[in-house]
């Protein structure tokens, strides 16, 4: 039997590239892939009235609108959505998880659904070109490489994602879900299928994303890997050790504390995780249109 498919987005004050994105969407849906789908939007505490008409497309054909009771962030919207899909919805169904800004390019929605087709497995899309600044750039780029050294993990993919019911109810096991949503699949996934997706502009507006929130957003990712951190950490301190302590002891004396510092907040951070996505959840209310 064929796979329903379902749409979840996360939204913060962007209702009108929300409605770009659903334009765009349904078009695909109805003139390539001849298929109707349903919507769950995760309303971030936007605290803005929502223009409801809007959401009325031929190729829709359930909106429901989840509203948190405070704002979360796009990663932890996503969680929530998640346990929402999990709890209301049947296993024929395959989720496509898409920013409402229009980074993610919906055109490439075909091209996740053809992958599935293909090995029946849930596919990410790896950023490709990206159109940010290039201090963005330089900083992904950095941060990408901090992730590989030490978790020996290629993690280069965000929320774009078609993910089978069975590999939500995977992930949803995992409290780290509630700090980051890719190393959480990267680690709870063992098959997955991989696209290479360019990174598109906003359709309007500016990224609500600063330079301290990609700071934050790198923390919260360490901390899902924070126990192969740490032991990469020890190897990589021991290494040194035996190499060079004996000219070096400043400087090995440095790295110790960097990575001290480095692991603490891994682990802080990751700690916090427990019973966060739940409590969140029961806070939330649910809107059919």
């Amino acid at each position: 039997m064929k796979s329903k498919i379902l749409i979840l987005t996360p939204v913060y004050k962007d209702w009108n590239n929300l409605y770009k994105l659903l334009i765009k969407v349904n078009k695909i849906f109805k003139d390539i892939l001849v298929q109707k789908f349903d919507l769950v939007v995760i309303d971030d505490f936007s605290n803005e009235n929502i223009d409801l008409k809007k959401f009325k497309f031929s190729n829709i054909q359930k909106v429901k609108v989840i509203k948190l009771s405070k704002n979360v962030g796009s990663q932890r919207a996503i969680a929530i959505g998640l346990k929402f899909i999990q709890k209301f919805y049947q296993k024929n169904y395959n989720l496509i998880t898409i920013d409402s800004d229009g980074q993610d390019n919906p055109s490439d929605i075909e091209k996740l659904i053809e992958k599935n087709a293909q090995n029946n497995l849930s596919v990410v899309a790896r950023r490709g070109q990206r159109k940010e600044p290039v201090w963005f750039k330089i900083f992904y780029e950095f941060y990408c490489l901090i992730i590989f050294l030490f978790s020996f993990k290629k993690i280069r993919y965000g929320n774009f994602s078609l993910l089978k019911f069975n590999d939500v109810n995977k992930i949803l096991k995992d409290n780290n879900l509630w700090n980051a949503f890719p190393p959480t699949v990267s680690i709870n996934l063992k098959k997955i299928s991989f696209l290479t997706i360019d990174r598109q502009k906003r359709f309007s507006g500016k990224s609500k994303m600063n330079f301290f929130g990609l700071i934050y957003h790198a923390l919260r990712v360490f901390s899902v890997l924070r126990y192969r951190i740490l032991f990469l950490s020890f190897l990589y301190l021991l290494i040194f050790y035996k190499m060079l302590f004996a000219d070096h002891t400043l400087i090995f004396f440095f790295l110790f504390i960097i990575l001290f510092i480095f692991n603490f907040l891994n682990f802080i951070l990751g700690f916090t995780n427990d019973k966060k996505l739940l409590e969140n959840f029961k806070k939330i209310k649910i809107f059919n249109y």
